[in-house]
């Protein structure tokens, strides 16, 4: 059974924030929901394409304080309504790619040592991205303080900071068991 893209769905949401371009769009994912949902300019792209071929996004040209012109896309009300739709409908699936739980698990075909020191670069970039999320919750008490989605991303960036924290106990569990 094929699995449904969500990219859609992700690009409508973010556009119901702010009216974007693919480039915004891409760097917005990078600094804002890159932790538990990724899309590349090869997705964004093609969906952004057909969201406007059904009217779900209209492309316009936005005249920024400089005075360069640029084309954003607007999510349209339809657009809002299927998105909306999407957000109400049942059920949520979690089914992600885990590269890290993978290697763990088929880790006796590569030697300890290589997989101890994999381990290790992943304990680096979790406590890089654990900076990152704190970093972020501080941006978002001191400027966003009074958004009406700051108590919802608020939620979001302590699920990923228990989660980070949680990972990294168990990179350091499992380094353990390799040693022994």
């Amino acid at each position: 059974m094929k699995r449904e893209s969500k990219t859609q769905y992700a690009l409508l949401g973010i556009l119901s924030q702010c009216e974007m371009n693919g480039y915004e769009i891409r760097k917005y994912i990078e600094s804002t929901i890159s932790f538990f949902w990724n899309e590349s300019f090869g997705q964004i792209y093609p969906t952004l394409s057909k969201l406007e071929e059904d009217g779900l996004i209209r492309e316009w040209e936005k005249t920024d304080v400089s005075g360069k012109t640029k084309k954003v896309y607007k999510i349209t009300r339809p657009g809002l309504d299927v998105f909306r739709r999407w957000m109400e409908k049942s059920p949520i699936q979690t089914n992600q790619r885990n590269e890290l739980l993978f290697k763990v698990f088929f880790g006796r075909h590569m030697s300890p040592k290589l997989l101890t020191k994999q381990l290790e670069e992943e304990v680096h970039k979790q406590k890089e991205d654990l900076k990152s999320l704190k970093s972020f919750q501080k941006e978002l008490d001191r400027d966003w303080n009074k958004h009406p989605d700051q108590e919802y991303w608020s939620l979001t960036l302590e699920y990923a900071e228990k989660q980070t924290k949680l990972n990294l106990d168990w990179i350091e569990k499992v380094k353990n068991r390799i040693k022994e």
